[in-house]
């Protein structure tokens, strides 16, 4: 119970941040997406079947915070999940040095396919009769600026997160702390 809390506890201060303060310091288009590095990173961590949750829980918050249709981040995260989570079982290392990399590598990747993934999802459900005459910018700047800004932040918090990640291996799943009085 106190992991769940704590890991809702965490993804709601980081779509604060992210709708409220990050806007001030990036462009709108440049905003690191905070929620969707914690999403790789506990996928890449846990696996799919236990991240899954997070991201549909991420998106959900991201979306009633940042006034999108309700479903566009949740859709967007479900299937970066699963996308990140093909890619870490095929490609990642044990080696820490390569592995920090490949993690990088699978950042910029999620960061590329969550930004298509929102636009798509953005013209389906505000315009659907405009898609077939407008194309969608994959490799814009502001996509490689959003990359950049997501990969030095990723840096940033990467060993925040692998503390965090840490302090769960302490009690086992299914065992509780007894706390007992001296007698």
């Amino acid at each position: 119970m106190y992991k769940k809390f704590a890991i809702f506890a965490l993804l709601f201060l980081l779509v604060i941040l992210q709708v409220s303060a990050l806007p001030l310091f990036f462009n709108a288009r440049r905003i690191p997406d905070l929620v969707l590095l914690v999403v790789i990173f506990f996928t890449v961590k846990r696996g799919f079947p236990a991240a899954w949750k997070m991201a549909l829980l991420g998106g959900f918050l991201l979306d009633l915070f940042s006034f999108f249709p309700v479903g566009v981040n949740v859709l967007s995260f479900v299937a970066v999940s699963l996308l990140i989570n093909f890619l870490a079982q095929r490609f990642f290392v044990t080696q820490s040095n390569v592995k920090f990399f490949t993690l990088l590598a699978l950042v910029l990747a999620g960061t590329i396919v969550n930004d298509v993934a929102v636009s798509v999802l953005m013209k389906i459900f505000l315009n659907v009769e405009k898609i077939a005459s407008t194309g969608f910018p994959i490799l814009s700047l502001e996509l490689v600026g959003k990359m950049l800004s997501n990969t030095l932040l990723f840096v940033l918090i990467y060993w925040p997160l692998k503390k965090l990640e840490n302090l769960k291996n302490i009690y086992p799943y299914g065992q509780q702390m007894v706390v007992r009085r001296p007698s």
